[in-house]
């Protein structure tokens, strides 16, 4: 997953560049081609601003997709994007998001990416390597049964497809993307285009 973020990644930039960037150009052409077609009413010059029109509006369906994605709001409507509001929404997000310090074991703040990682590390490794502990079996006949065998198999068994399934598609499409870098609207395209093939 991590090799097809990075491939899918650099295709995205070899293949459209910045879509922003983008966006700003194709308004600027737009309105070079509209003024072409004020000042000399051809067939040429209206085939010419009907092709970058098409090009300007492929690109802000493209800017669209990311803005949701970045913002996760499922109120998103047309035209919120370009409110002061909107992005005030995916800079408060990237702030909340982002560890600013951590406390260490002593009870002081660390600052900065490579001290924090360092401290996180060290707090898991020893929570998982810790001295091992082993649980008393008398004291746990004390405890009822409430969950059957049939009940513990069930939910020992690995989820069935149509299950997987079930979740994927429950998810949000325009989901914050997990550690692999892909978010629900990857997943349920896969799965949509494996539904049609044999498994």
């Amino acid at each position: 997953m991590k090799r097809l973020a990075t491939t899918l990644s650099s295709w995205s930039r070899n293949q459209f560049g910045d879509i922003y960037a983008k966006v700003k150009d194709s308004e600027e052409e737009v309105r070079q081609a509209e003024n072409n077609l004020i000042n000399m009413n051809s067939n040429e010059n209206r085939s010419k601003l009907h092709a970058i029109n098409a090009e300007y509006i492929r690109y802000l369906k493209m800017e669209d997709v990311i803005l949701r994605q970045k913002t996760q709001l499922q109120w998103f409507k047309e035209g919120d994007m370009k409110s002061k509001y909107f992005h005030a929404m995916i800079r408060g997000r990237r702030r909340k998001l982002y560890i600013h310090r951590i406390q260490n074991e002593g009870g002081s703040w660390v600052q900065g990416d490579a001290e924090i990682a360092e401290v996180a590390c060290e707090h898991f490794q020893q929570m998982f390597t810790g001295e091992e502990k082993y649980i008393q079996k008398k004291a746990l006949q004390c405890i009822p049964h409430m969950v059957t065998d049939k009940e513990n198999e069930q939910l020992q068994a690995l989820p069935s497809i149509e299950e997987l399934k079930t979740v994927v598609f429950a998810m949000n499409p325009n989901s914050a993307a997990g550690p692999d870098g892909m978010n629900g609207k990857f997943f349920q395209n896969i799965l949509g285009y494996h539904q049609g093939r044999p498994s």
